[in-house]
Formats: structure tokens, C-alpha cells, sequence
């Protein structure tokens, strides 16, 4: 029952991303982007916690110098888009900037559009507090990680929270309650069981051939929010997760409609390949939360940071960062191929076209040299190195699924919430969008239908921090 909370510093974005979706009994923050005008100068997390170790240090040091410069760009258009889209929106919304109030909620939506090129994997700092169980599970998973850096972490914070006696006396520092950090050696059960899938579906079935996978170049793509169809299974839902988490880039609605109509022995054989080897010390993963009220937010990382921490839900992302294979090349490619995504500010208003293609110009030509300094990796290294490194050069524009397993509670606490004026615009309609759907599921839900829509074009909405 004893919680402790632990802080961490210079760390990378995905890094909190990862383990606000891996608890629901947490508490914490992290540093906002909304308000943090320093992320100007925002580190990105070295590329050598990512290579192996055998690789040449010279050759390390010349793929570091490449992949920095993504940092760079970064930060560039970051500061680029601060200064025009603050004269922008002072002059649409006609901001009065010696109003302090006014002047804050202009600087808070000019962070929330320029964090779109803001990249996952530069650094940032968190503090994350739960259960003295929660951290042992924790500790556990991140040990098992398809990411050898979430390897290096756990090791560090066991480290702190249950020091040797000898390395107390080193350090000065008495832990509090090491003895009750207990089984945190690797959870390699849903990994190990993940590659047993993979051989069984390649080799037994005809998901590859049934089922088609996404090879577009990264382009411009909207967000909006879908319900997974009723008729589909608590089980459809689970094994869905599981074979994203292998190929991200399959396409959803076949893999659906392919798993539902498989026959009952081939449903047995992947029950029995799912729940292998799992018990009470070696749960399933969090996605296993699947319920029939399922929501499909298909947006982006910078909105996605936000609704992930609503820890009620059962939550799942596609993103091979504590379940999943090593990262190939193929699997780096096909979370590139997801494309982009713009703030609705810019997308929804006549008058701000002009940024808006400048703004998907820049995005577009950062994706151009992303997919260049993947090739370029690719053709030296081919399968002898791990490709995880791409995960961190995903901007927050980056487009992901976020699924949401809920009930009744937390879809109108969540709906509500989240499209308050206060929010980011994107996630505001996002949250009103899933509201609609929920309402009109069933006729006992209809009575939490909002009735206002966000606007973006509002002045009243733009200013009110509610």
C-alpha cells in the first residue's frame, strides 16, 4: 500500500508517455509544453542509448552528428512559428496584450501549435508517483522492453528505491522500504508470447495476404474519432492490440472483419499463444483492458500525451515502447507512414490559410529528410542494429491511435472535460466528437450529449482558460 514517487529528469518525451499509459493507480506530472517557452532549447536524447554497443565509436559519433540535426531543425521551426503565429493570432482574435490574461492565453495557444514540431525523444522532466506493487510491475516491464534504454532506467530506479546496504553507505542515503520492491526481474512474458504470435500468423493464416498494410509516404492526414463496431468482441479488441503492436501499419477495419470471422480452433490456438505463461505476477498488458465501449482517437503525439493520462481507461498505443519486437526497419517504416497532423487553428480558418501551408510545407520537408536519414541507415546497417532511434525524431504532429476501453462514468467525465474551453483545440473537438458518438450509441447514454460544439474561430473560446 505504501506509495513513492520518484523524479525524473532529462528524460525523453516518450519516455513519460510510456509510463503514464503503463499504470492506473499513478499519480504525477510532467513538464508542460504548453508553458514552457524553454523547450526552445529542448535536448534530444543521444542516439547511442539506442545502437549497440559494438558498434565503432567514430561510427556512433558520425550517425549522432545526423541524427542531432533533426533536433536542430526541430528547434528552428519551433522558434520560427512562435513570433508569426503570435502577430497572427493577436491580430485575428485582436488580443489586447497589455491585458496580462490576454497575453498569457495568447502565449499558451502559440505553445500548443508550435509543440507540433517538437520531437518525442527530446528531453523533458517528470515526476510520477504509485504504489509500492505498481513500481515492482513497472520495474518489471520496463525490463523487458523491446527499448534497451527502458532497460537502463528500471536498473536506476530499483537502484534507488532498494539499494545494497554498501552502496547506502557510499552514497549517504537510506531507502525507505526496499523490501517491499519485490519480482521486478523482466516481465517477458507478453513479449515472448507477441513472438510466438507473429510465427503463427505468418506461418498458419492468411492475415498477410487478407489484410492490407499502409506503405503511403507521411502526408497530411486529419484527426477524428471513431467507435469500434458493437458486434466486435471483448477478444476482437485484445487480439486487434496485440497484432498492431507487430505491424502498426495494418489497417484496422480489415483486421477487425479477419479476426472476428476466423474459425473457433484458429481462435483457440491464439487464446492459448495470448494467456501463455501469464499469472499474478506476470499480468497481462494494460491494453488487455478491453471493454465494448471502445473509442478510436485517431490524432496526434502532442494530443495524445494529454488524453493518455486519463488512467480510468483502458488505453493502448501502437507504439513498440514496453510490448513489442525489436524495432526493424520495416516496422520503423510503417510508423512513418502514419503521416501528420496540423492544429485546427490554422486548418479551420480562412483567414490563417497561408500559415497553414507554410506549416505542412516545413512538416512535409522534415518527413523528406526523416525518410532520407532512414534509407541512408538502412542501406549500411541493413538488420544489425536496432531502429528504435526513429522513435525519437516523431514530432508531436505525428499522427498515432490512441484507443480508449471505458464505461459510462468515465465517458462523460472525459467528454466533458476535455472540451472546456481551457484545453487545446484539437483535443477539445476531439472530446466533443466522442461525445456525439457516445450519445447516440444508445439511447440510455443520449442525455450526456453536448449541445456546443468548439469553435476555433471563437474569440471568446480562444481567451477563456476555463
Amino acid at each position: 500500500m505504501a506509495r513513492i514517487t520518484v523524479d525524473l529528469s532529462h528524460v525523453p518525451m516518450h519516455l513519460c508517455l510510456a509510463l503514464f499509459h503503463m499504470s492506473s493507480l499513478y499519480s504525477g506530472q510532467e513538464k508542460s509544453t504548453r508553458y514552457q517557452t524553454m523547450f526552445r532549447k529542448a535536448v534530444l536524447h543521444p542516439i547511442k542509448n539506442y545502437l549497440p554497443e559494438h558498434l565503432p565509436k567514430e561510427e556512433i559519433a558520425l550517425l549522432e552528428e545526423e541524427y542531432q540535426s533533426f533536433g536542430i531543425i526541430s528547434l528552428d521551426l519551433f522558434s520560427k512559428y512562435r513570433p508569426l503565429l503570435s502577430r497572427a493570432f493577436e491580430q485575428y482574435y485582436q488580443v489586447d496584450v497589455a491585458d496580462s490574461r490576454q497575453k498569457s492565453a495568447l502565449m499558451v495557444r502559440v505553445l500548443d501549435c508550435t509543440r507540433y514540431f517538437l520531437l518525442i525523444g527530446q528531453q523533458n522532466s517528470m515526476s510520477f508517483e504509485t504504489s509500492a506493487r505498481d513500481w515492482s510491475r513497472i520495474l518489471g516491464d520496463l525490463k523487458a522492453s523491446p527499448l534497451s534504454y527502458y532497460h537502463k532506467v528500471a536498473l536506476q530506479i530499483e537502484k534507488l528505491l532498494a539499494p545494497t546496504r554498501e552502496e547506502e553507505e557510499v552514497l549517504g542515503y537510506k531507502a525507505e522500504a526496499p523490501g517491499l520492491l519485490r519480482h521486478t526481474n523482466p516481465h517477458i512474458t507478453t513479449n515472448t508470447n507477441l513472438r510466438t504470435l507473429k510465427r503463427f500468423l505468418e506461418e498458419k493464416t492468411n492475415l498477410l495476404k487478407e489484410v492490407r498494410i499502409d506503405r503511403n509516404f507521411p502526408r497530411h492526414v486529419k484527426q477524428q474519432v471513431t467507435m469500434i463496431e458493437s458486434v466486435y468482441t471483448e477478444g476482437d479488441r485484445l487480439v486487434a492490440s496485440y497484432i498492431l503492436m507487430i505491424w502498426p501499419g495494418i489497417e484496422r477495419k480489415q483486421l477487425f472483419k479477419w479476426i472476428h470471422s476466423q474459425t473457433d480452433e484458429t481462435k483457440h490456438v491464439i487464446s492459448t499463444i495470448l494467456f501463455s505463461d501469464h499469472t499474478s505476477h506476470s499480468e497481462l498488458p494494460g491494453f488487455g483492458r478491453t471493454t465494448r465501449m471502445s473509442l478510436v482517437i485517431e490524432s496526434f503525439l502532442g494530443e495524445l500525451r494529454d488524453l493518455n493520462r486519463h488512467r480510468a481507461w483502458g488505453r493502448f498505443l501502437p507504439l513498440p515502447l514496453i510490448f513489442g519486437e525489436q524495432v526493424t526497419k520495416n516496422t520503423a517504416q510503417q510508423i512513418i507512414n502514419r503521416g501528420f497532423g496540423l492544429p485546427l487553428y490554422l486548418t479551420s480558418i480562412a483567414e490563417l490559410e497561408g500559415y497553414k501551408v507554410e506549416y505542412e510545407q516545413d512538416l512535409a520537408a522534415y518527413y523528406q529528410e526523416l525518410q532520407k536519414f532512414l534509407d541512408k541507415t538502412s542501406e549500411k546497417y541493413r538488420d544489425t542494429i536496432d531502429y528504435s532511434f526513429i522513435l525519437n525524431l516523431l514530432p508531436l504532429a505525428h499522427q498515432v491511435d490512441l484507443w480508449m476501453h471505458g464505461d459510462p462514468k468515465q465517458a462523460s467525465y472525459f467528454t466533458s472535460q476535455r472540451s472546456r474551453p481551457g484545453g487545446h483545440i484539437n483535443y477539445r473537438i476531439l472530446a466533443y466528437e466522442a461525445n456525439q458518438l457516445l450519445a447516440t450509441s444508445d439511447p440510455y447514454f443520449s442525455a450526456m450529449r453536448l449541445v456546443k460544439k468548439p469553435d476555433p474561430a471563437s474569440r471568446e473560446e480562444f481567451l477563456d482558460r476555463s
